[in-house]
C-alpha cells in the first residue's frame, strides 16, 4: 500500500504547484499595493487553475479581485475585463447560480457595446448568446414573472437576426445560428403555460437585454399557432441561406433539411415530418457520406429541439444530467429512470435538489426524432440520454 501512496503525494504536489506559483507571485505584488496590474493577470490565471479543478467557489473570489483590480487601472467599461466576466460567467453556470449569471451577461453586454457600439456586427454573436442563456434560466424560474426570460431571449434574439440582416459583412453562418435560435425561442414560447404576461421592458430580466427588448408577443392563445409560423419561416430561410452557399458542406445541408422535418414532429405535424424525414433519408441515401450522415442524424434518438442538445467539447463548465429513456417509433418518451447528474474530473455537483425533477419535465411530453431502421421509424429501449440544462 506505500506505493500507491507515494504515487497519490506525488500527483498532489503536482497539481498544487502551479496553484502555490500564482499565490506566490501575488504575494510579491501586493507588497507593491493592494492594485498593482499584473496582479489582475495573475489573479486571472489563477481563477482559471481553480476551474481546472473544479473549485469553482474558490475561482469565482479570484476571477472577481482580477476584475476589480482591471476597473482601477483601466476604467469601468475597460474590454480588458471582458475575459475576466467570462469565466465568472463559467464558473456561475457550473454553480447553477441563475441570478448572478443573468446580471453578469448584462455587464458584459454592455461591456461590448461601449467598446463597439450597438450595431457593431460582433453584438449580435454576444445578444444571441444571451437570449439563449435567458432560455436555460427560464426553466429554473419557478416566479409568476419567469416568462420575461422568454420574452427577452426573443427580443435579443430577433435583435441580433437584424443585425445579420442589415450588415452584409456578417457571414451566412451568423445568421443561420440566429435563425435556428429564434425558432428555438418560438418553440418555449408556443409551451409556456400561464397567463402571466408582462412586458419585457419593464421585466427585472431586460435589464440583460439593455435597451433590445421590446414589447411581449401575443398571448397563449394564439401564441402556439404564430410561434409555429414564425419558426418554419426561420427553417425555411436556413435552407435558402444554405443551399445559397457554395462553400455549405453536405452535412450542413443534411441538418437543414432534417431539423424542418423536426419543427414538422414537434408541433405534431406528424405527416409532413415523415415525408420531410424520407426525403432527407434518400438524398443521404444516394451521397458518398451515406454511412457518416445515417449515424449522425438517425441512428439514434434525439431530443428535440436539436439545438439545445449540443455542447462544447471538452466544456469544463455547464449543468449536465442523465438519464435512461425508452423512445417510441412516433417520437415519444417513456421508462424514464436512472436520473442523474453527469460530472466531469473535479466537478462538485449542483446542489439544486429539484434537478432530477428538472429533467423529467425536460423530457416528459417532449418529442424526440425518432432512430431509423431501413429508412423507417423504429422503438428503441433504455436509450442513455445527456441533456444540458445549462449551456
Amino acid at each position: 500500500m506505500a506505493e500507491p501512496s507515494r504515487s497519490n503525494s506525488s500527483a498532489s504536489a503536482e497539481k498544487s504547484a502551479p496553484l502555490a506559483s500564482y499565490y506566490s507571485t501575488l504575494q510579491v505584488y501586493e507588497t507593491e499595493g493592494p492594485y498593482h496590474q499584473n496582479s489582475s493577470e495573475v489573479l486571472y490565471s489563477l481563477g482559471l487553475e481553480l476551474q481546472k479543478g473544479g473549485q469553482h467557489g474558490k475561482a469565482l473570489k479570484a476571477l472577481r479581485r482580477a476584475m476589480h483590480i482591471n476597473r482601477v487601472n483601466d476604467g469601468l467599461n475597460s474590454f480588458s475585463q471582458a475575459p475576466m466576466l467570462r469565466s465568472i460567467i463559467n464558473s456561475q453556470k457550473s454553480m447553477a447560480r441563475i441570478e448572478p449569471v443573468t446580471n453578469s451577461y448584462n455587464q458584459l453586454l454592455r461591456i461590448h457595446i461601449a467598446t463597439y457600439g450597438r450595431n457593431a456586427p460582433r453584438i449580435g454573436l454576444l445578444l444571441n448568446e444571451v437570449g439563449l442563456w435567458h432560455i436555460d434560466a427560464y426553466q429554473f424560474d419557478e416566479s409568476e414573472t419567469r416568462i420575461d426570460h422568454l420574452t427577452s431571449a426573443y427580443s435579443l434574439i430577433i435583435s441580433a437576426l437584424k443585425l445579420s440582416e442589415t450588415n452584409p459583412d456578417v457571414a451566412p453562418s451568423e445568421q443561420i445560428q440566429f435563425l435556428r435560435s429564434a425558432a428555438l425561442a418560438n418553440f418555449h414560447l408556443s409551451r409556456h403555460q400561464g397567463d402571466e404576461w408582462s412586458s419585457s421592458t419593464n421585466s427585472h430580466y431586460s435589464r440583460s437585454a439593455d435597451g433590445f427588448a421590446t414589447t411581449n408577443p401575443q398571448r397563449t392563445k394564439i401564441l402556439s399557432g404564430a410561434s409555429f409560423r414564425r419558426g418554419l419561416a426561420c427553417h425555411q430561410r436556413i435552407i435558402e441561406l444554405t443551399a445559397a452557399n457554395p462553400d455549405a458542406s453536405l452535412e450542413e445541408k443534411t441538418r437543414a433539411q432534417t431539423e424542418l422535418a423536426d419543427w414538422y414532429l414537434l408541433f405534431n405535424h406528424r405527416t409532413e415530418a415523415m415525408i420531410q424525414y424520407q426525403q432527407v433519408l434518400a438524398e443521404i441515401e444516394s451521397s458518398d457520406q451515406a454511412d457518416a450522415l445515417y449515424k449522425q442524424f438517425f441512428a439514434t434518438p434525439r431530443l428535440l429541439p436539436a439545438l439545445r442538445m449540443e455542447q462544447k467539447q471538452g466544456a469544463m463548465t455547464g449543468l449536465f444530467m442523465t438519464a435512461n429513456v425508452d423512445i417510441s417509433d412516433k417520437g415519444w418518451g417513456s421508462g424514464i429512470d436512472n436520473i442523474e447528474e453527469a460530472l466531469r474530473p473535479g466537478q462538485s455537483p449542483a446542489t439544486n435538489k429539484n434537478l432530477r425533477y428538472k429533467m423529467l419535465n425536460a423530457i416528459k411530453g417532449a418529442r424526440f426524432r425518432p432512430q431509423f431502421v431501413d429508412n423507417k421509424p423504429a422503438d428503441v429501449s433504455d436509450v442513455t440520454l445527456t441533456l444540458p440544462l445549462i449551456h
